[in-house]
């Protein structure tokens, strides 16, 4: 009976710690044993804390990826937008959920101003795959991955204008960063 009254103690008090890992108003289906399907997507890189963190879903074909979300809903397709605090410290594991099995395409986007609208010059992006990001969207070719039932997982590194093209910052100047 102890043992019982114990393990159930450990487990009430663990709830608030596994919730506060994962991110986003979804984050229960990212959770062992939720039966729902959900994409548990971990950002790294930031160039500051910053800000909001948006995470968008498409569907996964070169004539969906990154369309309006307005179109895509009116037409019944797969669509989904989570925004979130970018995290004090660590990667941000945001979880988003899934219409089903499929392929589909995510994109991060952060704005430090929490802007929706991206601002090329100070905000960052990165999309599912980590594909090299320019001036211009990447194919959906290169960023579509196939999600199966449950919960998949997807790691994907954050890209700034630096110089002339969009790259992730290097670590070193990261870490010099969060040591400030």
């Amino acid at each position: 009976m102890r043992f019982m009254f114990a393990a159930a103690a450990i487990a009430a008090l663990s709830t608030p710690a596994m919730a506060a890992e994962f991110l986003g108003p979804d984050a229960a289906q990212c959770r062992a044993g939720s039966g729902k399907d959900a994409v548990l997507v971990t950002v790294d890189g930031f160039k500051n804390r910053e800000g909001t963190l948006r995470l968008e879903l498409w569907p996964g074909t070169e004539g969906d990826f990154m369309r309006d979300h307005h179109e895509l809903v009116a037409e019944g397709k797969p669509y989904h937008r989570v925004t979130v605090p970018v995290p004090a410290s660590g990667p941000a594991r945001v979880c988003v959920p899934l219409p089903g099995p499929g392929t589909y395409a995510v994109g991060a986007f952060h704005s430090p101003s929490g802007q929706r609208k991206f601002n090329f010059r100070q905000d960052g992006a990165t999309f599912t795959r980590n594909p090299k990001v320019g001036l211009s969207k990447p194919k959906a070719a290169d960023v579509a991955m196939r999600f199966s039932n449950g919960l998949s997982e997807a790691t994907v590194t954050m890209n700034y204008l630096r110089g002339l093209g969009f790259k992730p910052i290097p670590r070193d100047e990261l870490q010099s960063a969060e040591s400030r």
